[in-house]
């Protein structure tokens, strides 16, 4: 049976927040690993895409898949300063949205950024998916379903044999979302969650979730783990650390922070 590596790049939502009150749990926005042999699988481009860039190179990792969730920027900051890109023996599959081809192409140019598609040494090539598709990277199945979010959120589950991971950031969890989700990550190993907000600050229609929420869910679903992430900007190690004392009096529950590796 594999191990599946997981690692954890950046764990915040909407900026990323580089002072010191944020170190512990880190100030990285969303990026997070899956790796299964010589396979990377890579969710969203945030600027902790960048740190894990260089430990792709080091580990000669050849090629790599990149799922995106949506495009608001903080999911695609870590782009401007992948070193991948600039490789020619390497190859990378970037998934998302209808339309992601041509939007990642007008983000890569002139005013924004010097250089384009084109300009990059390695070889791109772009997937557009529909979300509630589904489609096979090598051998491992990928399941997609829409998330709730302002202008659209895809939420991905990657199966192979026995083992199964659950990526579910930028998305309002109501109640049709949460027994779409619910049946959506059934029985997975660990699901990534949106936990911007805690249950005071919750504001409707922002797109975002609870760390209470994700917990309902993993009950509802046997889920065997949760994974906190996509902290507020606001909300310092000092809160978190407080927060992460109470969530964590569920076993099932685990807190993010930059740097961890966790195996499933």
């Amino acid at each position: 049976m594999q191990d599946w590596e997981v690692s954890i790049l950046g764990v915040r939502g909407s900026v990323p927040v580089p002072s010191k009150e944020f170190m512990e749990y880190g100030g990285n926005t969303s990026c997070f690993s899956v790796k299964i042999e010589n396979h990377v699988i890579i969710f969203d481009m945030g600027t902790g895409l960048t740190v894990l860039g260089r430990e792709l190179i080091k580990q000669k990792i050849m090629r790599f898949d990149i799922l995106l969730s949506h495009l608001h920027i903080d999911h695609l900051l870590g782009l401007f300063s992948f070193q991948p890109l600039f490789c020619p023996e390497i190859e990378i599959h970037l998934y998302g949205r209808i339309g992601l081809e041509g939007d990642i192409r007008k983000l890569l140019s002139p005013p924004w950024y010097p250089l384009g598609v084109e300009d990059f040494s390695a070889k791109i090539y772009f997937h557009e998916i529909e979300p509630e598709k589904n489609f096979y990277i090598d051998k491992f199945q990928v399941s997609t379903i829409k998330g709730n979010h302002p202008d659209g959120s895809i939420l991905y589950r990657l199966d192979g044999d026995v083992k199964s991971f659950v990526y579910a950031l930028d998305c309002e969890c109501d109640k049709k979302t949460f027994l779409r989700l619910s049946e959506f990550a059934c029985g997975s190993d660990l699901m990534v969650w949106d936990s911007y907000f805690i249950q005071e600050d919750f504001k409707k229609g922002w797109g975002h979730s609870t760390w209470k929420q994700g917990i309902e869910i993993v009950h509802d679903a046997d889920i065997e783990h949760i994974l906190m992430a996509h902290y507020n900007s606001d909300y310092t190690d000092a809160f978190l650390h407080e927060q992460e004392k109470i969530a964590c009096e569920d076993k099932s529950c685990i807190f993010s922070k930059e740097g961890m590796k966790l195996g499933i």
